[in-house]
């Protein structure tokens, strides 16, 4: 592998979707999906929740998943 395919392989995101999926075991995922839905429970909410698990995603971005 040449060291430009090394380094660029470093620099591309995941979506926030795809960084919640593959930090979240089954059941907390599961959890997090029925939390989206429900409207009562705010995307700041959900963000702390992550961020204490260790998944840095934000409010932001939180809210525009709600919206699709």
């Amino acid at each position: 592998m040449s060291k430009f395919t090394e380094v660029l392989s470093t620099k591309q995101h995941l979506s926030v979707e795809d960084k919640i999926k593959n930090s979240l075991d089954p059941d907390s995922l599961k959890d997090f999906m029925e939390a989206m839905k429900n409207p009562g429970i705010t995307a700041a909410s959900i963000c702390r929740a992550l961020k204490d698990l260790g998944v840095e995603v934000s409010v932001m971005s939180l809210q525009r998943w709600r919206q699709k």
